[in-house]
């Protein structure tokens, strides 16, 4: 298995002998255009109470802001729950960056050195890495990632590798965050920490203040009302079409679901667990409390959560091995499937909500069918465990001359090996067997283990089925593997423009795509977000044979049966 370098190492990884600059797909060479981290100065102690943290990503395309607004984006009232942010977690700071120059979301930015001169006019400078535009009001696309106790934002069009913004926090550890593109107020961040807390704020406020403290955010205090910390947080997630919903996934296999227009220190109190291994959904008494709601998933930690682009449904991923899927409005289990080999760590949906990616500690990365509800196809390739897996939404397939259509997704991974891997999944190549009427006898857990995937009906709603032989099930071979990292890789994200990589250090990659890989001027990805956000919702589908592409580069078969 992968090792990791010590702490800080991230920043020189870059310049690790044996790394290319470049990959090589049938649709062009993806290079690297540059890296982000942070600065090692910026960084505080590590504390003693909230581990070794690994550093995770969010990619967050901040819209312009609506004619009318304020300069200060609306937050809960006091009443509702508003805390201040040096009340209880965090720290303080100040200090000057004096340098300006004009970023690529067309913003000022603060800079040190000489390199770079420029006027000031209508920026405020912060400390450490801290920098802020009094007046931002535009729109711009940001990558938020975490590194020991402080939370870092760094403008992803900007070649400059520093952060625009650091944010210390002096109790407990940042682990895991989230973005709400479509948050009808303010705060569209939240933060998930080692101590079982959870931060939200506005991205838009925390770039206008120069301090290294959230600012107008609140406080969910992740205590019951006898005072009992709960387990640390392992993944936070917005609920799509459910305005200031979220859930909060923690070690001990339960996951939490607040509302952020509520008081996020009332008391509150659930139902004691009493089978570890049982599914036990639980509301909270009054319509006060926050967390509304407690669903006790499964035994020891719930590594992920992934939601379909709806909202409709919800995957977790946890330490027992299990893929579950919920009806997340009607709190009901539709159904479920393990791991190879130990627990899972990873999963994510398409964009057309119909497949479902995981990866984890037996180095394969699983597809799995909603229509089917079942495993429809592995992957081999890592030497690893697989930290983070994505569909490519932005991906076209090539184009053909026969007649037909062929549904196709490209989907990456990454892993502890330090390798990205892409994939191609043609849907033809798929051998899934025909549907019958549900009148022949269901297949219960208890059977074979693949007596699932034989079946041809889908199993019953609420059943978690046994891995299959892995000689029943199609084997994907990846279409490209490339180590891109010196130290094992924790996130992964597909842009407009890019491939973005982080590795648990912290330093993050950005690989332009062949289209926007060359000199010519770029467009901004967060004007490319709109239009993309409505390419990613339509299933993708082009000719049969799709694997025919004009460039020189030989694309192999997308599936291979063992």
């Amino acid at each position: 298995m992968a090792t990791s370098s010590s702490a800080g190492g991230g920043g020189a990884a870059g310049g690790a002998p044996g790394l290319k600059t470049y990959f090589k797909t049938p649709e062009g060479r993806h290079k690297l255009q540059y890296e982000k981290t942070h600065s090692p100065s910026v960084l505080h102690y590590n504390h003693s109470s909230g581990g070794k943290t690994v550093s995770e990503m969010t990619v967050a395309y901040l819209k312009e802001k609506p004619m009318g607004q304020g300069s200060t984006p609306s937050t809960p009232s006091s009443g509702s729950g508003m805390r201040s942010a040096a009340a209880r977690l965090l720290g303080t700071g100040n200090g000057s960056r004096t340098l300006s120059f004009a970023g690529s979301n067309g913003v000022s930015r603060a800079v040190s050195g000489s390199s770079r001169v420029g006027g000031g006019v209508g920026m405020s400078t912060g400390v450490g890495g801290s920098q802020a535009v009094a007046n931002y009001d535009g729109k711009g696309t940001y990558i938020i990632f975490n590194t020991a106790d402080t939370l870092f934002i760094s403008d992803l069009n900007s070649h400059d590798k520093d952060p625009v913004k650091s944010i210390h926090f002096s109790n407990s550890n940042p682990v895991c965050h989230a973005f709400d593109s479509e948050a009808k107020d303010g705060h569209d961040v939240i933060v998930g920490l080692w101590s079982g807390d959870v931060y939200s704020m506005s991205l838009r406020q925390q770039l206008q203040d120069p301090g290294k403290k959230p600012v107008m955010s609140q406080h969910f205090i992740n205590k019951d009302k006898d005072g009992t910390a709960n387990s640390r947080c392992t993944c936070v997630a917005w609920v799509p079409e459910r305005e200031g919903i979220f859930v909060v996934s923690n070690a001990d296999g339960n996951l939490y679901v607040y509302d952020k227009s509520k008081d996020g220190s009332a008391d509150w109190a659930f139902p004691t667990v009493r089978d570890q291994n049982q599914l036990m959904i639980s509301h909270a008494k009054s319509n006060k409390s926050n967390p509304t709601a407690r669903w006790h998933i499964c035994q020891g930690a719930i590594n992920a959560i992934s939601f379909s682009p709806d909202g409709a449904y919800m995957a977790t991923v946890g330490r027992d091995g299990y893929l579950r899927v919920f009806d997340f409005a009607k709190e009901q289990l539709i159904f479920g499937g393990k791991s190879y080999y130990g627990a899972l760590l990873c999963c994510s949906w398409s964009a057309d909500g119909k497949y479902i990616l995981s990866g984890g500690e037996d180095d394969l990365v699983q597809v799995w069918s909603m229509d089917d509800r079942k495993m429809v196809a592995w992957g081999e390739g890592h030497t690893s465990w697989v930290s983070s897996v994505a569909f490519d939404s932005y991906w076209s397939p090539p184009s053909s001359d026969d007649a037909g259509e062929n549904v196709m997704y490209r989907f990456g991974s990454v892993g502890q090996d330090t390798q990205l891997l892409l994939w191609d999944l043609a849907m033809d190549e798929i051998a899934v067997p025909l549907r019958h009427p549900s009148s022949g006898s269901p297949t219960f857990s208890s059977g074979s283990p693949s007596a699932h995937w034989d079946s041809a009906c889908p199993p019953p709603t609420g059943v978690l089925q046994p891995s299959p032989r892995m000689r029943d099930v199609p084997k994907l071979s990846p279409l490209v593997a490339h180590r891109v990292h010196a130290d094992p890789l924790s996130g992964l994200e597909f842009t407009s423009e890019s491939i973005v990589t982080i590795c648990r250090e912290g330093l993050i990659k950005i690989w332009a795509r062949p289209q926007h890989s060359g000199n010519s001027q770029r467009p901004n990805s967060s004007e490319l977000a709109a239009g993309n956000a409505i390419s990613k919702d339509k299933m993708i589908t082009s000719p049969n044979k799709a694997g025919t592409s004009s460039s020189s580069f030989k694309q192999p078969s997308s599936v291979i049966f063992s």
